[in-house]
């Protein structure tokens, strides 16, 4: 009987002691007066790089860039600095993840002309449209990054051209009922998407 005893408490001890081990990457948040810093930890043995989103309101609009730090071996990484705006009461939730090393997937492209556009919706290519002061977008972006799938963003709040762009492939859908306040939209294989559920859409892609 001792001995089945002292077996059960030995997994017991070390089931517990599993569990409590650090996570290989941790996020520190410190809160200060004016602002909320988040860090990343490394806890391996090799670099690793975090992808890291926020979302929410009351901060500075670029609080909610994504970013990709690189965090080498048994390193703190400085990863964001939230600045609250004057009066506001900032809310806000943060989503992370990290790998040896992400994929960078930038909303930069080299798309300058319509044809060119044309062949990457032809030759089934990822294409989002977006537009600023939309938080769906950002998230839907952020959400594109973290889980690495390939993509062109187009923002038409930048370029004219990507306007342009725009409202040619919504010809090209033979769609008359889809406006600016549709986006964000996707073209994936040639079909186009509104009203996107982001998760739904985002694990569609992953299959």
């Amino acid at each position: 009987m001792k001995a089945i005893l002292i077996t059960f408490l030995g997994c017991f001890f070390w089931i517990f002691s599993a569990n409590a081990q650090t996570e290989a990457i941790e996020i520190v948040e410190v809160t200060e007066k004016n602002k909320v810093i988040f860090y990343a930890i490394n806890h391996t043995k090799t670099l690793k790089e975090v992808f890291f989103k926020v979302d929410g309101e009351g901060f500075r609009k670029s609080a909610f860039r994504p970013v990709i730090k690189k965090v080498p071996a048994h390193t703190k990484v400085l990863l964001i600095t939230l600045i609250p705006l004057k009066d506001a009461t900032p809310t806000y939730t943060y989503f992370s993840s990290f790998d040896d090393k992400l994929q960078a997937l930038s909303l930069e492209t080299n798309v300058k002309t319509w044809k060119e556009l044309d062949y990457l919706i032809d030759n089934g290519e990822t294409i989002i449209f977006i537009k600023g002061e939309c938080s769906k977008c950002e998230k839907l972006i952020g959400m594109l990054k973290a889980n690495r799938i390939p993509h062109k963003a187009f923002d038409i709040s930048e370029s004219e051209r990507y306007k342009e762009f725009f409202w040619n492939t919504v010809s090209k859908m033979k769609r008359q009922d889809v406006m600016i306040s549709s986006i964000p939209i996707a073209i994936v294989n040639g079909k186009l998407h509104e009203g996107l559920d982001l998760i739904s859409f985002i694990e569609m892609l992953k299959e």
